[in-house]
């Protein structure tokens, strides 16, 4: 299966739940390989450490701009069960470079991922905060979407662009079987202001939204400082408890 981690709004904790959701399915004894879409880097940044360069051929610009196997850029990581696929700044002309392709440019990456989709059980991708073919390429490559959305004021906001962006992928046959496998409520705290945005949120999707929700917490933090994952880094905070708790989430829907 592949799941796309999206919002176009950033800091969600998009990364934090692409790297945590792949790392636990990959303790769980699946095999995982985690895709960094994202020009920011910051999936990548954890697992290669800022200093050392990446190589355009050995990231996922070669396989988007220069049709290379994705097999050609897939690293190993210090945790068994998780292969990793690196970004690169450049990604970040990608839009531009894509819309003046002319072959099917929005299922580049899907064509890639079709190559070895067969040798891994879930393959997760970090998506960037935005709407464009690097996130459209990502959704016609998937088959199911989790949503992560912050519980502060302006959460709500850009909502219905997304909903209708993974609509009109469906219904243009890009991908019609897409579909949102959760909405993840993040930096969940006890303010009014988190409890009415994560009501909000029930009200609107319904039994779309985990049950789990993930808290503020500075061990997230920290074990992404530390080029790792919160499971290595603190197995005991609450951060940990609450991926280990979503991770079993996903795998019951």
């Amino acid at each position: 299966m592949v799941i796309s981690v999206v919002n176009q709004k950033g800091g969600v904790a998009k990364t934090t739940t692409s790297i945590n959701l792949a790392a636990g399915l990959a303790l769980e004894g699946y095999k995982v390989l985690l895709i960094d879409t994202d020009p920011q880097c910051n999936a990548t940044q954890v697992f290669i450490h800022p200093e050392i360069e990446i190589g355009l051929d050995k990231s996922l610009y070669s396989v988007l701009m220069k049709f290379a196997p994705l097999t050609s850029v897939i690293r190993k990581t210090q945790f068994a069960n998780l292969g990793f696929v690196p970004s690169h700044i450049r990604l970040s002309s990608a839009d531009l470079e894509l819309a003046q392709a002319l072959d099917n440019r929005s299922a580049r990456l899907k064509r890639a991922v079709d190559e070895i989709k067969a040798q891994y059980d879930y393959i997760v991708i970090d998506n960037p905060p935005s709407l464009g073919l690097l996130t459209i390429n990502s959704f016609v490559a998937s088959d199911k979407l989790i949503i992560p959305v912050s519980t502060a004021y302006f959460a709500l906001t850009g909502l219905d662009q997304l909903q209708e962006t993974i609509a009109m992928v469906q219904q243009t046959r890009l991908n019609p079987d897409l579909s949102i496998l959760g909405v993840l409520c993040t930096f969940a705290d006890h303010t009014l202001v988190s409890r009415d945005v994560e009501k909000q949120l029930r009200n609107f999707f319904g039994e779309l939204v985990f049950k789990t929700t993930i808290p503020k917490n500075v061990a997230l933090e920290e074990a992404h400082s530390r080029h790792t994952h919160v499971f290595a880094h603190a197995r005991r905070s609450g951060g940990a408890a609450a991926y280990k708790v979503l991770i079993k989430e996903v795998l019951a829907r």
